[in-house]
């Protein structure tokens, strides 16, 4: 019984060291199960993708699907897809999420001259700039691959495997909700696939490391601070 036990344990112990740091499919592909918004008829599923849009009609104000459990240290990679390409959209992450439905945190976002930006949703506002204004990275309503590294008060961002903002924020948050955008405004598409969510990841990229990481990280800027909620 003894050793029963002691097996049992070192079972636990490892399954639970897989669930932290694992790979997370947290789409399942074909439906919306785990995800919620303020109005579900924005989002739907399409040959194992998320779609977000209104049809032929403008989209009165910003839409979020979020997702369900909260997040701390990820690595989120996605494909993402967007008709026009002039729209914009972006991805939440460490969000809390409004009564209404709309978002306060972070956002990796998603529109021409915006992609690969990090914006702070009804806080800070832009937080770092992608420089690659012309989108010479990027490919016009095709799909482009999206990566969000977050580990403490560090976050990377990259586009099609290029790094384009690393920043040191050591006032944001460190916990929250991912969410998907389609935002208020023309007439649009945006399509989210292959979403891979993994907690606690190694600060590596490619063939970089955390020291290679943490020279390319510049200081983000000062500004709104969500007060703290009364006791």
């Amino acid at each position: 019984m003894r050793f029963q036990s002691l097996y049992l344990h070192a079972f636990f112990i490892l399954f639970s060291f897989g669930v932290l740091r694992g790979k997370e499919v947290f789409f399942n592909g074909k439906d919306l199960s785990g995800w919620s918004a303020e109005d579900m008829s924005y989002w739907s599923v399409n040959n194992g993708a998320i779609v977000g849009t209104n049809g032929e009609q403008k989209v009165p104000g910003n839409q979020f699907l979020w997702y369900d459990q909260k997040v701390q240290d990820f690595k989120l990679t996605l494909q993402v897809q967007q008709f026009p390409f002039a729209a914009n959209a972006g991805i939440q992450f460490r969000s809390e999420r409004q009564p209404n439905g709309s978002a306060i945190g972070y956002q990796a976002d998603i529109g021409k001259g915006w992609w690969g930006s990090l914006y702070h949703e009804h806080g800070r506002k832009i937080l770092a700039k992608n420089k690659d204004a012309k989108g010479k990275n990027l490919k016009s309503e095709q799909w482009n691959k999206y990566e969000i590294l977050a580990v403490g008060h560090r976050i990377w961002i990259a586009i099609n495997g290029k790094i384009t903002v690393a920043l040191r924020d050591p006032i944001g948050e460190l916990d929250g909700q991912v969410s998907l955008q389609v935002h208020g405004g023309m007439p649009q598409k945006v399509i989210y696939k292959e979403l891979i969510l993994e907690r606690n990841p190694k600060v590596e990229w490619g063939d970089m490391n955390e020291k290679e990481l943490n020279k390319l990280l510049t200081l983000a800027p000062k500004g709104f601070v969500k007060p703290a909620k009364k006791k």
